[in-house]
């Protein structure tokens, strides 16, 4: 081979293989600083994200809101968000399921509140009683005047009433002891027993598949009554169901510790108010997610 054909052999060579091996070192090294560059970026939005959380929660414990009941309801707040964004961003097939999610989770809020404030009106009209019957006062308010005591006639009316009371009693009890004689069915007390014995039974007997269904069905007849008299998609009434299961406690820890009225009204006005605007801002969230650019080959 002459030194014209190796010239141009290695030509061939390198407009053939290594011109090619060039460029495709070269796109694989373009597509790696574009991933780099994705993956610095949701690196840099999860230290942000991160960062606004602790200097909100700092900011919120180092200032304090000058109402009790705002302070308690900024707690259960950060308690509840994540099970509430969690359970509302899980419905992604349609806008119809996330709008049916809050409505009845509104809904569920203000029955709580209704709820809660009952429960503690009764609870202090009892105390009331129980401080009115300690004191000797009447359903009237009336104070009961002081008692004289019995005289010796009435003390032997009382006596002869005792005695009449224990003669009565010693013969309910020959009867009672001739009915068992006649009629010992009638005794029976173990039945019950017997049927909750055979329910028990029942229960181990049954597959978990069987123990699923039935659980299932009890459960959808809670859903039904958590979300009556609305209407909307059943799967966000649902998911509306756990979500409050999941942080009904957080409010009612923090709003049972409240005595004052001011507080508690505070409390639920605004409690309700900010709920309603978590639920909103995680619907734009879900909306305003961009479309993954298309990003060709640049061969």
């Amino acid at each position: 081979m002459n030194s014209n054909d190796e010239k141009l052999l290695r030509e061939f060579v390198r407009k053939t293989f290594v011109k090619k091996m060039l460029q495709e070192q070269k796109t694989q090294f373009l597509q790696e600083q574009q991933v780099r560059k994705f993956v610095r970026s949701l690196i840099s939005e999860s230290m942000e994200e991160k960062r606004n959380i602790i200097i909100s929660e700092a900011k919120d414990m180092a200032n304090p809101h000058p109402n009790t009941g705002i302070n308690k309801l900024r707690d259960a707040i950060r308690k509840a968000k994540p099970s509430i964004k969690t359970k509302f961003q899980q419905l992604t097939t349609s806008k119809e399921q996330r709008e049916s999610f809050s409505n009845h989770l509104l809904a569920a809020f203000v029955r709580f509140f209704d709820q809660m404030d009952a429960l503690s009106a009764q609870a202090e009209e009892s105390e009331v009683e129980k401080v009115d019957a300690e004191l000797g006062a009447d359903l009237g308010g009336e104070s009961s005047e002081l008692e004289a005591p019995p005289s010796d006639d009435e003390l032997e009316a009382e006596l002869e009433d005792e005695l009449g009371q224990d003669i009565q009693l010693e013969n309910i009890l020959r009867e009672i002891d001739i009915d068992v004689e006649g009629d010992p069915e009638e005794m029976d007390v173990v039945s019950g027993d017997i049927q909750d014995e055979k329910e028990s039974t029942k229960n181990k007997n049954m597959s978990q598949v069987e123990k699923d269904v039935e659980k299932k069905k009890s459960q959808d007849k809670e859903r039904e009554e958590f979300g009556a008299g609305l209407d909307g998609d059943t799967t966000g009434r649902n998911q509306a169901f756990d979500a409050f299961n999941l942080v009904q406690s957080y409010f009612s820890d923090n709003y049972l510790d409240l005595a004052n009225d001011e507080d508690r009204q505070m409390f639920k006005k605004w409690g309700l108010y900010n709920l309603k605007l978590l639920l909103d801002s995680y619907e734009e969230e879900l909306s305003a997610q961009p479309e993954q650019p298309n990003i060709e080959n640049p061969q």
